[in-house]
């Protein structure tokens, strides 16, 4: 029976957490601290423009004492068209920014944790692979190493072997790092426990290598750039500010009343007007309006600029394309020589050919690591052209893509 338990608790303990991209994008979207942040900041946003409503419209009330009387005054707007309806529709334009703000991060956590996601798989293959070397050049070289004590060899071979197997292992060294490095950034993207064992789910999908990118359809989708929407908000922002400034001669209507004991009179008096208020004249309101201008056009000039880059950046990606599609169908050609060049290693094992195996079982790991490399290229390619357009980039996932045509030559 403790045995059972000491058992029991060593598995429990020794449990390791297997998680997939999909889940692992969830756990960041609920879990991240920096969207929680983003999050906390909508919320404040939302709460400002609700005050800049109640404000407008809300009673005011104020008790004063002085040497001849006791008073209670309260005074409400029931009617304005000024500065104060322009301040909440600008209200509106600042929530819709953060909004934007919120979104673009979320995308971005998406690419970001898919990208640390593949990179855990991939240091991992090529951790395998430079075990496989190192194991084939040690042996190499601990032999040359013996055929030296018996005269058979010279210091030279063994040096080189040395040199080979001392390089094969720090490269071991590095790639284990940096698989390590990648999992612990997953854990704090996630919100995880630092300590906590996670293993991530190895992942595949379909690349579609004989399609054609036409950057025509991306274009359609320009006005959905969250740099470009977020500027457009930011313009309507001063937009209606400066439209606030300009309004003078509009009415606003007030209710005040008072109530007041006069100490000489010992009787409470009761007093209400309604009032006709027409602002006519405000020297300031002149040098706001232009620095609220200047403040916008610097803004349309940034989204210009910013509409060309992203036009720039669109009309590249088709030659990113068909570079990384040819990447992938290099990688694939490799994988292939080395899937059957070991079947062939396989077959003419002897003992003595026992290095040549070891180096086509190495070879053959390279060759999977090149192939998932090429695919996590593309796959994050495709994210990001959806995350420039606007769209979730969790749509390179998808089997077909909108952008993606029939190539008309090859």
């Amino acid at each position: 029976m403790i045995f059972f338990v000491v058992f029991l608790s060593f598995v429990l303990i020794s449990h390791s957490v297997e998680i997939s991209l999909k889940e692992a994008v969830e756990l960041a979207l609920k879990n991240n601290r920096q969207l929680k942040k983003l999050k906390r900041e909508l919320k404040s946003e939302r709460f400002t423009k609700k005050t800049r409503i109640f404000e407008r419209f809300s009673p005011k009330s104020s008790f004063e004492v002085s040497k001849d009387e006791l008073s209670l005054k309260a005074s409400i707007l029931l009617l304005e068209f000024g500065r104060r309806a322009k301040a909440i529709e600008a209200e509106k334009y600042r929530v819709k920014l953060r909004e934007e703000i919120l979104k673009e991060f979320e995308n971005f956590l998406k690419i970001k944790v898919a990208e640390i996601y593949f990179n855990i798989l991939i240091y991992d293959l090529m951790a395998q692979e430079k075990r496989e070397y190192m194991a084939v050049a040690y042996v190499r070289f601990d032999r040359e190493r013996q055929k030296m004590e018996l005269g058979l060899s010279d210091i030279e071979k063994v040096s080189r072997l040395e040199r080979l197997y001392r390089k094969y292992r720090k490269e071991l060294f590095e790639a284990q790092r940096k698989y390590n490095e990648n999992l612990y950034k997953l854990k704090r993207y996630l919100g995880l426990k630092i300590d906590e064992d996670v293993e991530v789910k190895p992942l595949d999908f379909k690349i579609p290598e004989n399609l054609a990118l036409s950057e025509k359809e991306l274009l359609k989708y320009l006005k959905n750039n969250y740099q470009i929407r977020k500027k457009e908000f930011e313009i309507a922002y001063y937009s209606e500010l400066e439209k606030g400034e300009r309004i003078l001669w509009k009415p606003e209507v007030y209710l005040r009343g008072k109530f007041s004991y006069p100490f000489e009179k010992k009787r409470i008096e009761s007093e209400f007007n309604t009032i006709l208020r027409v602002p006519i004249f405000d020297p300031a309101s002149r040098y706001r309006r232009k620095s609220i201008k200047q403040k916008k056009l610097s803004l349309v000039q940034e989204k210009n600029e910013i509409t060309e880059k992203v036009k720039q950046e669109i009309f590249t990606f088709p030659y990113v394309w068909d570079e990384l599609i040819e990447n992938y169908k290099y990688a694939k050609s490799y994988f292939r020589w080395a899937e059957n060049n070991l079947d062939l290693k396989r077959s003419q094992y002897e003992l003595e050919l026992a290095f040549d195996l070891g180096y086509a079982m190495a070879e053959y790991t390279k060759a999977e690591r090149m192939l998932l490399e090429s695919k996590v290229k593309i796959i994050l390619f495709l994210m990001n052209v959806y995350h420039t357009i606007g769209l979730d980039p969790m749509n390179a996932f998808k089997e077909k893509h909108f952008f993606l045509k029939e190539r008309t030559e090859f």
